[in-house]
């Protein structure tokens, strides 16, 4: 067995924007020769920025208060850990080896989608826990903001990707 990391919700959270907004900014530059679409990743990467400065923030002021503590269980400490393990985002050289591999807009946005959805499991299960009423309305928050990423890849993939169009809206065009 691995062994466990000690690695609190607010630094696994930081960590994990920053693995996004690396994947963002690396997936501009490979599709760099599609303006829109650069523009969306560099977009998704900008927001992942902001997230990450927040989490930051935000574990400064939890720290004050002595509130990280209150995610401390069991429960949540294995949770993190299996998440810790995959990470949300592909880490690393990894995600310059699976860029390599990808060859398609589509491919690149079932990544993103794998881990915006990985995201929002992990933030909505941390608001649940939450007993701060300020963390638990900021973990809300970057909920719904993961789920408006969630949307805009799908967006994206759907128009690159005739197959995943059909399942999605059920019907070929």
């Amino acid at each position: 067995m691995a062994k466990q990391q000690d690695l609190g919700v607010f630094d696994f959270a930081v960590k994990a924007e920053k693995d996004g907004m690396d994947f963002y900014m690396k997936a501009a530059k490979k599709f760099s020769g599609n303006e829109d679409l650069k523009k969306l990743f560099v977009s998704l990467a900008k927001e992942e920025a902001a997230h990450m400065q927040i989490f930051m923030d935000f574990k400064i002021k939890a720290a004050d208060k002595g509130v990280d503590q209150c995610l401390k269980s069991p429960d949540i400490d294995a949770y993190l850990e299996a998440v810790v393990q995959d990470g949300l985002f592909p880490k690393g050289e990894t995600i310059n080896k699976r860029l390599e591999k990808v060859e398609t807009v589509a491919q690149a946005a079932a990544i993103a989608m794998a881990a915006e959805k990985n995201a929002i499991l992990l933030y909505t299960e941390l608001a649940k826990l939450s007993r701060d009423k300020d963390q638990k309305k900021f973990f809300e928050k970057i909920v719904k903001e993961e789920k408006s990423h969630l949307v805009m890849v799908a967006g994206l993939r759907a128009d690159n990707d005739p197959m995943y169009a059909a399942l999605r809206f059920g019907r070929f065009f």
